[in-house]
């Protein structure tokens, strides 16, 4: 192996890959070079060696290498060939421009797919006329370009040309091996034989396509010709690009290869696969043939030149059961039936006298005493100058042609029964064209009145009613048909007027249409030789439908139906048939039986027992018996172990013997059973939980009302609804495949907390539920949720982290907490809801009454839907004063809700209720605009201040709303205050911040409220600059003697002096209160001192008293 070789690469690879005229590399998924031949060493000024562990950083700018590797990996992945013009530095510095083509290939001794670079300097390739330049460095779907080095170098080598040609487009595939037997080169046709690509047959690749029963014989001769240098000449089954297996011949020949000194061969693979199918047929007719002239009931006999016979076959007396003497002379008229022995004789007489041959029918008395219809066929044999010296014949027994006959006329008027009731003329012709058989739409079609047999014809030839123009057309239509082909065509029908004047039998309606269009099909009736015995063509009427091509098209098909259920009709049956003698034994086995049976002629004459001993007991032997005792017909179905195979069998008892007719049903018994277990999975899989195998829904409610419709009174059935506490904070932390992960581990551990007979089910998300149907008291089904969240409570150590999880348990009892599914379903839900407003981590029992508070909430819930548009919801307004003017600075807008039933609702109690369900951002809406509407109808110098709930910042109108309010109340700007909680900012804290900035850029103001109930109430003061901040009332009630409340309050507004913002307190309800946070520099004041909470009605007198009160607003407070 050479220095540049990758390691594992086979030795015929690196051979072919180092006489590689093109410059080429071989790179790993790394882009790192593991194998070069000397033409990309020479192309790039290092040698061969010297390339192996380069990368593309080595030899290209940093740009180029990643662009480079990308590309690589993207070949890699995708299996699709590039092609890219880019500059490469040599090992002299020198920059070549080369054209770099990047493919996917699997080399031999590799496991990995690596990838393959062809470069050609561009200094070598001559443009192309009306090329467009390619851009340096973009990379394109790589093409077959005719002026690459390969084309130049064959424009210098015809033969190279040439043989080249002869790879791609010979129909067979050429290959070529080297002396060790190694293929190194084969043409493109192997792919589209095999379907595998031309070098994955290289080497010994090939011996993978070969059929595994043929490829020793092949390897062995391949090896002696390689040993001896003898020819080749093989056949054998490849796979095909389909999956099927083909016969194929393998021919070569060893030919002197002049640089080495030694041989190369030389070969040629052909598609043979339909010969040897056609000799297959040929043998298999052979067989068929053979084996009916063993059986067939022929008598041959001999007469002199005046008649009389002078010799007669034994077959004669086995028949007729009279001695052969008997038969001689004259003497064999005895066996033929009184009323046919004297035209018989006038015939053989009248045949003598002419000296031609004869051919007649008549009854002979069988040896059973019967009569049977036989043919007697004879040619007289000359001599030398024509007289007769006697005749030979043969009498061929026509019991069974005659049966078959009347079968015929059976067949034969229930085709004619199909034929009459099919709307399509439907037309039988002789191969000449004559017509046979024409139904009554032919009739009509070709305008002849219906008329009943014997007067019926079977209508006009065909040149009488087609159009003299189409009549090439009908003519090679028919000319496929008599070569077994199917034809189709459309042709216009001769006016009738014609018809009548050719056709004087023809009867042409009143209504008939002077001229008209049809399509036609024309398909050969053929013999089970395969042989065409006439044509069976289907006209339709398409005069209407001509001008729509889709009609045309539906009849088409629609013929071509009609077409094969006739075809259908004609064909015999496909089911196996046997004949059993009385004592059990095969007197006949059709060519299907045969083939399913795997039996040949040497089966005759044995019992089914002998042949299949699994059909000696069961159902077949106990049918079988029955057949012949009550000399009924049976039907059963029989295994046969030794063909793995079952058969349905249909037994009718006749004279001689049992004739069974029977087929496969084995793929009908596999598919019944794949169905089965197919049911049965969906079945499992619609009741069970994908991700736990835990029982779902469904099935937990069939058990549930299984339990409720069987319960024993005294005793309980308990549903234990659980699911984890903060088990999305687990999915959003860690994903969801360790969410997955915990769910599987904690439907695992519930399995082991319950008894065999209780169910544990998953409803979806987190939620689990345990049934157990039979508890005595409340206390054990306790005990078991107990038990459950206890050994949820251990740590579960997954796959990628250890997590600790707490879970709540709900507990639900009958006849306590209801008597069907759905109420315990409920009651379990409404404990669980407890358990989990408790504190979680615990377990709760369902109680009546427990659910009341839920029903409330459900009830706001409702209400608050309908509340904004019945008008219920009201503002109310309290003021902010001023604590060194004691004036109104501003209004707090408070939303309210009047309900018609409850009465006025606590903002606390129907705003949490707004938030979970969606409503608080058209109610927030809302708000903004009817604040502003009543701020409008203030001063100016006073302001308005809105409440914002954190949800509204996750809805994308906020600053749109808050635009329209102002535009559509000629409210400035400046004067809506913007209140916000610090969760606003614990939440999306980013996209809050940038929604607060947009707010700004309004020109609206931002406060921050409730100022110090959070964790990092300073870190927000320096994530976004607000223009106001509130103290939380909390710090309020305890003034003026609460020390610590006293050093916040002041702590505040030193950091609002610091900062430049404006501070204010909410509570202040004394003046004593309002004296101390004057003296800590608070600027604003809010709080029943003032004024509590008026209506929007009341606001303008509010403003009025306050303004008008010589000492303040305290003042009027203290006053009222």
């Amino acid at each position: 192996m050479s220095p540049a070789a990758a390691p594992g690469v086979t030795p015929w690879f690196s051979t072919r890959f180092a006489h590689c005229r093109h410059a080429v590399v071989l790179k790993d998924a790394h882009s790192r070079i593991v194998q070069a031949n000397a033409s990309a060493g020479a192309l790039l000024g290092y040698a061969a060696c010297a390339l192996v562990g380069r990368t593309d950083r080595e030899l290209r700018c940093p740009e180029r290498a990643e662009r480079s590797i990308a590309l690589d990996r993207e070949v890699l992945a995708s299996g699709e060939a590039r092609l890219l013009e880019e500059s490469l530095s040599g090992a002299d510095g020198r920059e070549r421009t080369v054209r770099t083509e990047k493919q996917r290939v699997v080399v031999p001794g590799t496991d990995a797919p690596l990838l393959l670079e062809r470069m050609t300097e561009l200094a070598d390739v001559a443009p192309r006329p009306g090329d467009e330049p390619q851009p340096r460095g973009v990379d394109t779907p790589a093409r077959q370009d005719p002026q690459d080095p390969q084309d130049a170098q064959d424009a210098r080598d015809p033969q190279a040309r040439y043989y080249r040609a002869l790879m791609e487009w010979l129909p067979q595939v050429v290959w070529v091996a080297n002396a060790a037997g190694d293929v190194i080169e084969v043409g493109p046709t192997w792919a589209r034989l095999s379907g595998r690509a031309p070098e994955a047959a290289y080497g010994h690749g090939w011996e993978a396509a070969v059929h595994p029963d043929d490829l020793p014989g092949v390897r062995e001769q391949w090896r002696a010709c390689v040993a001896g240098a003898g020819p080749l000449d093989v056949e054998c089954r490849v796979r095909g690009a389909g999956g099927a297996w083909r016969w194929v011949r393998n021919r070569a020949a060893a030919r002197p290869d002049a640089p080495g000194g030694g041989v190369r061969w030389y070969g040629l693979l052909e598609d043979v696969h339909e010969r040897k199918s056609a000799e297959q047929a040929r043998h298999d007719n052979a067989l068929g043939v053979s084996a009916m002239a063993d059986g067939a009931p022929a008598m041959t006999w001999l007469a002199d030149a005046t008649g009389a016979r002078t010799y007669v076959s034994r077959s004669w007396a086995e028949r007729t059961g009279r001695p052969t003497p008997q038969a001689l002379g004259w003497g064999w008229l005895e066996a033929v039936h009184l009323d046919d022995r004297a035209r018989v004789r006038a015939c053989v007489e009248q045949a003598r006298d002419a000296g031609t041959g004869l051919r007649v029918e008549y009854r002979v008395r069988r040896h059973d005493g019967r009569w049977a219809w036989v043919i007697d066929v004879s040619e007289p044999r000359l001599d030398a100058q024509g007289g007769v010296l006697g005749f030979a014949g043969s009498i061929l027994d026509l019991t069974e042609r005659r049966a078959a006959e009347s079968a015929l006329e059976e067949s034969e008027a229930c085709i004619r029964s199909v034929f009459d009731s099919s709307p399509d003329g439907i037309w039988l012709l002789a191969l000449d064209g004559e017509p046979l058989l024409v139904n009554d739409a032919g009739r009509r079609l070709f305008g002849e009145a219906p008329a009943a047999p014997p007067q019926a014809s079977c209508g006009p030839r065909w040149e009488r009613v087609v159009d003299p123009g189409d009549a090439d057309k009908v003519t090679r239509a028919f000319a496929q048909v008599r070569e077994a082909r199917v034809a189709r065509f459309e042709a216009t029908l001769a006016t009738l007027a014609s018809v009548t004047a050719l056709d004087p039998v023809t009867t042409v309606t009143a209504d008939a249409p002077a001229r008209g269009y049809v399509d036609v099909i024309a398909a050969p009736v053929l013999s089970k030789q395969g042989n065409v015995l006439c044509m069976l063509t289907i006209w339709r009427d398409i005069t209407a439908a001509k001008a729509a091509r889709d009609a045309t098209e539906a009849a088409r098909r629609a013929a071509e139906a009609a077409a094969a259920k006739l075809a259908t009709v004609l064909e015999s049956t496909t089911d196996c048939v046997a004949v059993l003698d009385p004592g059990g034994r095969l007197t006949y086995l059709n060519a299907h039986a045969r083939r399913l049976l795997a039996l040949g002629d040497a089966a005759l004459g044995r019992s089914l027992g002998s042949l299949f001993p699994e059909v000696r007991q069961g159902a077949f032997a106990a049918q079988y018996e029955r057949a012949l005792a009550a000399n009924e017909r049976v039907t059963c179905e029989a295994y046969l172990g030794s063909l793995d195979r079952w058969i349905e069998v249909h037994a009718t008892p006749t004279e001689d013997g049992l004739t069974l007719f029977f087929r496969d049903t084995s793929e009908r018994r596999r598919a019944e059973r794949e169905r089965w277990q197919a049911h049965s999975q969906l079945l499992h899989m619609s009741r069970h939980d994908p991700l736990t195998a835990l029982p779902n829904r469904a099935l937990l409610r069939e058990r549930l009302e299984h339990g409720l419709a069987h319960a024993k009174p005294g005793a309980h059935l308990a549903v234990l609804s659980l699911d984890l506490d903060a088990f999305k904070s687990v999915n959003d932390s860690y994903g969801q495949a360790v969410g997955d992960q915990l769910l599987r581990a904690v439907a695992d551990r519930l399995r082991a907390c319950v008894d065999p007979q209780d169910t544990v089910a998953r409803l979806g998300g987190d939620e689990f539920v345990v049934l157990r149907p039979r508890v005595r008291h409340a206390a054990q089904a306790e005990r078991l949720a107990l038990r459950v969240v206890a050994a949820l409570q251990a740590p579960f150590a997954l796959a990628q982290v250890t997590l600790n999880i707490a879970t709540s348990v709900g507990v639900a009892l009958t006849p306590e907490a209801g008597t069907c599914v759905d109420e315990l379903m409920r009651a379990s839900d409404v404990a669980l809801s407890r358990a989990k407003a408790d504190g979680g981590g615990t377990a709760r029992c369902y109680v009546p009454g427990m659910d009341a508070p839920m029903l409330a909430r459900q009830t706001l819930k409702l209400g608050l839907a309908t509340a904004l548009a019945r008008g219920e919801l009201e503002l109310f307004f309290q003021p902010l004063v001023s604590v060194a003017t004691q004036r109104v600075c501003s209004c707090e807008a408070l939303l309210r809700w009047r309900h018609p039933e409850l009465g006025m609702v606590s903002p606390a109690e129907f705003i949490p209720i707004a938030e979970a369900c969606g409503l608080i951002t058209p109610i927030g809406e809302w708000v903004l605009g009817a604040a502003c509407r009543e701020a409008a109808r203030w001063p100016e110098a006073i302001g308005v201040a809105v409440n914002l709930s954190p949800a509204q910042f996750k809805d994308g109108r906020l600053v749109t709303s808050v635009a329209e309010a102002l535009a559509a109340s000629g409210v400035a700007a400046s004067r809506l205050q913007l209140e916000i909680t610090e969760s606003v900012l614990l939440e999306r804290n980013d996209a809050n911040v940038k929604t607060l900035q947009a707010l700004r850029r309004l020109g609206v103001k931002i406060a921050m409220d409730d100022f110090g109930t959070a964790y990092a109430s300073l870190g927000y003061l320096r994530s976004f600059p607000f223009d106001k901040i509130k103290v939380d009332q909390s710090f309020i009630g305890d003034l003026p003697h609460g020390r610590a409340s006293l050093a916040i309050v002041r702590a505040v507004a030193g950091i609002g002096r610091s900062l430049g913002i404006t501070t204010a307190v909410e509570g202040v309800e004394t003046q004593a209160q309002l004296e101390a946070v004057r003296a800590e520099g608070i600027e604003e004041a809010q709080g029943y001192l003032f004024s509590r909470p008026v209506p929007a009605a009341e606001v303008a007198a509010l403003l009025h008293r306050l303004a008008d009160a010589p000492c303040g607003a305290a003042a009027v407070a203290r006053d009222a």
